[in-house]
């Protein structure tokens, strides 16, 4: 990509397979920006385990506050039946209250750089994530300067959300990123000259 290229990117989508290391390439670009006294804010999406080993939920992490963990999803088997919800993607149950109480103060501070670990099925239950991430991406307000977010391969797009992500995808001001296991140690450095 040639430098007058590179200076129109002011957002950077991270894609790939389940597991791949997304959000731990959004973890690293956050301690190299910590590192860098920028001004940046965001929330990372993090796998629970079980005793065994066995993934039963996600937590959502805010990234300026790494120690309080807000859970976002459980699965059914860990959850009495006045925790059901009636948010669920697969055999997890969504705590969608849980997610627009943290998230949305985070997503509306003012700040040089957002990092949004996931714009996915479970984060979109909420209409009114839906509408701040349609808002900083393509509203004429938003003030941030650049955005990092990570987002579902686009044949795993629920039906509904289709539009939002072909404009994402279409949009000349953002940079898709595959994310695998060659690029995934260097992707953190590469983003943060992206957004400098």
């Amino acid at each position: 990509m040639d430098s007058s290229a590179t200076s129109l990117i002011t957002r950077v989508l991270l894609t790939g397979p389940p597991g791949i290391g997304k959000t731990t390439v959004c973890m690293n670009i956050a301690s190299i920006l910590e590192k860098q006294n920028r001004t940046f804010n965001g929330f990372c999406t993090e796998e629970v385990r079980g005793e065994n080993g066995s993934r039963i939920g996600f937590d959502i992490v805010l990234i300026k506050d790494k120690e309080k963990r807000i859970p976002l999803a459980r699965t059914e088997n860990r959850l009495s039946q006045q925790q059901f919800s009636k948010y669920r993607v697969g055999n997890y149950h969504v705590f969608v209250n849980n997610f627009e109480n943290s998230v949305l103060p985070v997503i509306k501070t003012d700040v040089d750089i957002l990092l949004i670990d996931e714009i996915g099925k479970m984060e979109l239950y909420s209409k009114k994530f839906y509408d701040e991430v349609f808002n900083i991406f393509f509203g004429s307000q938003n003030k941030k300067t650049y955005i990092v977010a990570t987002i579902p391969q686009m044949h795993k797009v629920p039906q509904r959300f289709l539009t939002l992500f072909q404009k994402l995808h279409e949009d000349n001001r953002c940079k898709v990123i595959n994310v695998n296991r060659q690029n995934r140690n260097n992707l953190p450095n590469e983003i943060v000259s992206i957004v400098s």
